[in-house]
């Protein structure tokens, strides 16, 4: 009747909760990383909305879209300071494909018609294979830099809609 009770955790038992927490975290970490990856995408979507939301009010005082988003008002810009980031630093964002390509962004010289805003993924979101780069443009259209075509696939318009969802 004088049996001794150890008291404690056996090896084995604390090799099993070892491997049960390496299995679950080799799951776990790629699904987490993978969604920190889209959530910041949103930065990019929101930046570009901003951006472009600034482009039309400046087309409605001056019948020009501004012809690029660092330089002054007076001078045809959107007077947005140096490097254009997004908000959490994500993405820089640029204006291209300003048409005409010769227009000044002023309502007395030749007016810019349309413009293309892009969001060019820096830091971790380069690993966002799937959504690297968005753009907008001034007619509201959507894209991202792994669907080039001018007229995507159904699998490439999924994937689309995927990124700016």
């Amino acid at each position: 009747m004088n049996k001794k009770y150890s008291k404690g955790f056996t090896l084995i038992e604390i090799m099993i909760v070892v491997a049960i927490l390496g299995i679950v975290s080799s799951i776990a970490f790629p699904m987490y990383t993978d969604y920190v990856i889209r959530a910041k995408r949103a930065d990019a979507k929101v930046e570009l909305m901003k951006i472009a939301q600034l482009q039309e009010s400046y087309f409605v005082e001056n019948l020009s879209y501004a012809k690029d988003l660092t330089s002054t008002r007076a001078s045809g810009g959107l007077d947005l300071g140096g490097t254009v980031m997004s908000e959490q630093n994500n993405y820089s964002i640029a204006v291209s494909n300003i048409v005409p390509a010769n227009c000044t962004g002023l309502s007395s010289g030749t007016s810019c018609t349309g413009f293309t805003l892009t969001a060019t993924a820096l830091g971790a979101q380069t690993s966002d294979a799937q959504c690297l780069n968005f753009s907008l443009t001034s007619t509201g259209t959507r894209g991202v830099s792994t669907v080039t075509s001018a007229s995507p696939s159904a699998a490439e318009i999924e994937q689309l809609k995927s990124c700016w969802k």
